[in-house]
């Protein structure tokens, strides 16, 4: 916080000096100017942008430009993560999900044959289906009837 105190003071002295004035919002206003400047003449051009030109502009531009700490022009580690999982998901689109067979002999990588799937099939297959057996005296009276 010392360090931040002694640069609004520094600027406000400086702004004192270029304007004749100086209040607080115009101190955080040119330190946030310099902050998202990419160079002192960059700074230097919003300043007389905004009319403050003097013979002393370039020199105040350079100086605030060299005390206050800039943005990193890199990546910061949630933009990483976000690029990262955009590269995943358009990784992910490239493939596609295949569709099973319904002839396939196998479910899920375990083979339908197993006896852990067998048992669980041929317990809801009994549940569902009961048929009765036919003797032979029922299939010759169902032959009659077609025959009629």
């Amino acid at each position: 916080m010392g360090s931040d105190d002694n640069l609004k003071a520094w600027v406000s002295d400086k702004l004192m000096s270029l304007l004749g004035y100086s209040q607080p919002t115009v101190v955080q206003y040119m330190i946030g100017l310099s902050k998202q400047a990419a160079s002192p003449a960059d700074l230097a051009g919003k300043l007389v942008e905004f009319g403050i030109s003097s013979s002393d502009t370039h020199a105040f531009a350079d100086e605030i430009f060299s005390r206050v700490p800039h943005k990193s022009f890199g990546l910061n580690q949630y933009q990483k993560q976000e690029r990262e999982a955009a590269m995943l998901v358009r990784k992910q689109r490239t493939y596609d999900i295949l569709k099973a067979d319904d002839d396939d002999d196998y479910v899920g990588g375990e083979d339908k044959s197993s006896k852990a799937t067998t048992s669980t099939s041929k317990k809801i297959d009994s549940r569902n289906k009961r048929f009765r057996k036919k003797t032979e005296y029922q299939d010759d009276e169902d032959d009659e009837a077609k025959c009629s």
